[in-house]
């Protein structure tokens, strides 16, 4: 996380200090103290929330930790209710989590220290590492430390998915009407109207093994190599539950793999990446394969959100390179995708 300096309070200075105040004064929060003296670090904002990092010198001990503010879309009452059922989510998460890893040696959770509702706050402390992301960029070779983060990774998704079972379902046919619309967003631009009704059809076979419905868990639906820390010890823990939900339970292993499969884009790195993958998959379960047909639908879902956001930005180059490069990107995409011998090729 890159934060902005030199520290300066930004439009929410009153909300932090109304925040900060609440951190000293209530007693059910662990350095609730009036004598606590609290530094403000660093900011970032964010399209929907700004973080505050904090250190919080009480007299037995001192705490780095992070005060996130939310945004609300507005100021109505719906909009409101939104942002706080968001945060309650986020907070929830946090705690579960916490409570069941607290003791890992492998797999860790950053401590919650305050949800805050009517400031739309959290308050956590650090986990203090490196993001998995930040590993990946400085080698091309995969050591047995990033093999082991990997298979951390995938057990953390087990652990997490197994923390709210909740009976409910996934439709398949409205994970395919969102595919069909993000689709459309590109088809003309970036695809042809071909590809899509191939990618359609590969959705439709990969579906027809499973049913039109499956299981729903919980899922964090963001979960990417810089949510990922990795301590001194490869310990890891995830970060940023602003989006969780239920889903699929190849939502989020499908997600890490995508996100590893770009890195690897890069020719030097594929080796590295391949490798990675493999132990993400072998420490989420290992029957689970790269062929399975809810793993590759989930993998079709992630193509096409990822590709209509690049298509939507807003880049200062010639329009015609940008749109090759999004081009290039979706044929890199779908190297991933394995359809059903019956079904024809996406692309």
């Amino acid at each position: 996380m890159a934060f902005a300096q030199p520290l300066r309070m930004s439009q929410d200075g009153d909300v932090l200090a109304t925040v900060l105040d609440t951190l000293k004064r209530d007693p059910s929060i662990e350095f609730g103290d009036p004598a606590a003296r609290i530094e403000h670090l660093a900011r970032v904002d964010r399209p929907f929330s700004t973080v505050h990092r904090l250190r919080v010198h009480t007299p037995t001990r001192s705490v780095t930790a992070y005060a996130k503010i939310l945004k609300p879309y507005g100021n109505t009452p719906e909009e409101l209710a939104m942002a706080d059922r968001m945060l309650r989510r986020e907070f929830k998460a946090t705690k579960g989590l916490f409570e069941v890893l607290r003791q890992d040696s492998e797999i860790g959770a950053v401590r919650p220290i305050a949800f805050l509702p009517e400031h739309l706050a959290v308050v956590t402390e650090e986990f203090p590492g490196r993001p998995f992301s930040d590993l990946l960029d400085t080698t091309t070779s995969a050591t047995e430390e990033l093999r082991a983060v990997a298979r951390r990774v995938g057990g953390w998704i087990r652990i997490y998915q197994s923390l709210g079972a909740s009976g409910n379902t996934v439709s398949l046919a409205e994970r395919r009407a969102y595919l069909d619309e993000r689709l459309k967003q590109v088809e003309g631009r970036v695809i042809s109207p071909g590809e899509r009704q191939g990618l359609l059809s590969t959705f439709d076979a990969l579906a027809a093994r499973l049913g039109p419905d499956v299981p729903a868990v919980p899922i964090h639906a963001d979960l990417t190599p810089p949510n990922i820390i990795v301590d001194a010890n490869g310990r890891i823990a995830v970060l940023d539950f602003t989006m969780v939900k239920t889903g699929t339970h190849c939502h989020d292993i499908s997600h890490v793999y995508f996100h590893l499969e770009m890195i690897g884009a890069r020719q030097r790195k594929r080796e590295m990446v391949r490798e990675l993958q493999h132990a993400l998959l072998a420490g989420y379960s290992p029957s689970l394969s790269e062929a399975d047909p809810l793993f590759q639908l989930m993998l079709i879902q992630h193509v096409a959100c990822h590709v209509a956001l690049l298509a939507a930005r807003r880049v200062p180059v010639v329009d015609l390179a940008y749109r090759w490069f999004v081009r290039r990107r979706w044929q890199i995409c779908l190297r991933m995708i394995k359809p059903p011998a019956s079904a024809p090729r996406a692309a």
